[in-house]
């Protein structure tokens, strides 16, 4: 199931992202968070990681619901990746190009390089506004994100117009080319074509003569030149021919018919897919639903179960569609039978959580859901609305310090410190000293006074 995050400056509304926010002309940025397309992204990125010596569970990828392409990452193993890029690389390599770039920019350590660079080039004391270079900025209550990008911007918007704005670019597209050059490695590593290392900057490369406003971001933020993509093709001409995978081709369909189905407009998705393939009736499936035209969406999905029953996306689609008209009961049926296939799944015992919440006095219900909740905050610890629904559930089950400790930590999460207080100060009161709630409460209470 598609779930669409809106972060506001002021509070975050979000589960596991931060906010982003660009130097020009925005209030919130849109994330995405999805089952399946997460898991297919994380398919392609872990053995990319596993060749670069990188840990694979430390990576966090985000997806950001814009149109335009770009992608980029941030210090603590952070990558963001625009839905327009996703959609827009027109196969699975032309992705794992860009995510391999992105890993190479990783292993490199050039988000603490980019830092270092910034502050030397603040040393030039020259004042203007750099809003053209499209850089991006994250802040957040992580302390990991206040001083990477933001400070790397703010820095750059006190440096001149020519000779320390040359040299900035300068040091980025020498950055470009090191990324380029270990993903490359990576890629024969995984035995994947390295030449998908050149299909976005083709994509791009007309760009380069349109004004600043006209380009996409990754065309600022990763300066292109011929001169690039012809050393891309050198280094990778000695390579083997690989051909996708129908895994790759499969796979990549369907998120892209996926997104598309839930970003675009419901009649484009209809007049793009009319065939009989797996992600056109996945697209008209996601198309009806949004119409909305239930009795059409459930005839197209129902068809796709009829010949894959045992999908776990689609069975979860079916979900959400019959959560979202009122069909509770069903809904908890197949969002539990889509568990039973990926059980570990947060992203599916989330909605799943919410629904068993719905009936107040079912009390197997109410402990079914609190037992998810728990899992989901233990995997997923800054997941807000998790927050949120277990205080709901201790609150039902009779549980009042755990539930305001649960308010605490979502408050937390909120940058809402005033309620944060309140909640973590009702826990220390009602609870013995150096027990698990006193000591977290302590801990909240702490975290607030440090900020």
């Amino acid at each position: 199931m598609i779930t669409f995050l809106n972060i506001f400056i002021k509070y975050l509304l979000c589960i596991t992202v931060i906010p982003l926010f660009f130097l020009k002309n925005t209030a919130y940025t849109k994330y995405i968070r999805d089952t399946e397309i997460e898991n297919t992204l994380y398919a392609w990125t872990k053995p990319i990681l596993k060749i670069a010596g990188l840990e694979e569970n430390n990576l966090k990828i985000h997806i950001i619901a814009d149109n335009r392409i770009n992608a980029f990452v941030t210090n603590g193993q952070n990558m963001f990746l625009n839905t327009g890029l996703i959609i827009k690389a027109g196969s699975a390599s032309g992705l794992i190009g860009v995510i391999a770039h992105e890993i190479g920019h990783i292993k490199a350590g050039h988000i603490i390089k980019m830092k270092q660079a910034a502050r030397k080039l603040q040393d030039n004391q020259f004042i203007t506004s750099l809003l053209g270079m499209g850089l991006l900025v994250a802040t957040s209550a992580n302390d990991n994100f206040k001083d990477d990008r933001m400070e790397i911007a703010r820095t750059a918007l006190s440096i001149g117009p020519s000779i320390a704005t040359k040299s900035f670019f300068s040091f980025s597209r020498s950055n470009e080319y090191v990324a380029d050059t270990l993903a490359i490695d990576f890629l024969k590593g995984v035995k994947r074509d390295p030449k998908s290392l050149s299909i976005i900057l083709e994509k791009l490369y007309g760009q380069e003569l349109l004004l600043l406003e006209r380009q996409d971001p990754f065309l600022r933020t990763h300066p292109l030149s011929k001169a690039r993509m012809d050393l891309i093709k050198q280094k990778a001409s000695s390579s083997n021919n690989y051909n996708e995978s129908k895994f790759d081709k499969v796979s990549y369909a369907r998120i892209k018919a996926k997104l598309e189905g839930f970003l675009e407009s419901p009649g484009k998705t209809l007049l793009n897919n009319k065939d009989n393939s797996i992600s056109s009736r996945y697209a008209r499936a996601i198309a009806y639903f949004r119409v909305p035209l239930y009795k059409k969406s459930i005839k197209e999905i129902n068809s796709l179960l009829k010949d894959y029953p045992n999908d776990p996306f689609f069975i979860e689609l079916k979900a959400q569609i019959l959560s979202e008209n009122g069909k509770i009961k069903e809904a908890i049926k197949h969002y539990k039978e889509s568990l039973k296939i990926i059980p570990n799944s947060t992203l599916i015992m989330l909605p799943l959580s919410g629904l068993l919440l719905e009936d107040s006095k079912n009390l197997k219900y109410i402990k079914e859901a609190n037992n998810y909740l728990n899992l989901i905050v233990k995997k997923e610890p800054e997941n807000i609305f998790a927050w949120h629904l277990k205080g709901i559930s201790h609150s039902r089950l009779g549980e009042p310090v755990s539930a305001n400790l649960s308010a605490a930590e979502e408050f937390l999460r909120r940058r809402d410190f005033k309620n944060a207080k309140f909640f973590a100060e009702k826990v220390i009161s009602a609870t013995k000293k150096f027990s698990s709630e006193n000591l977290r409460a302590s801990d909240i209470l702490n975290l607030i006074n440090e900020i």
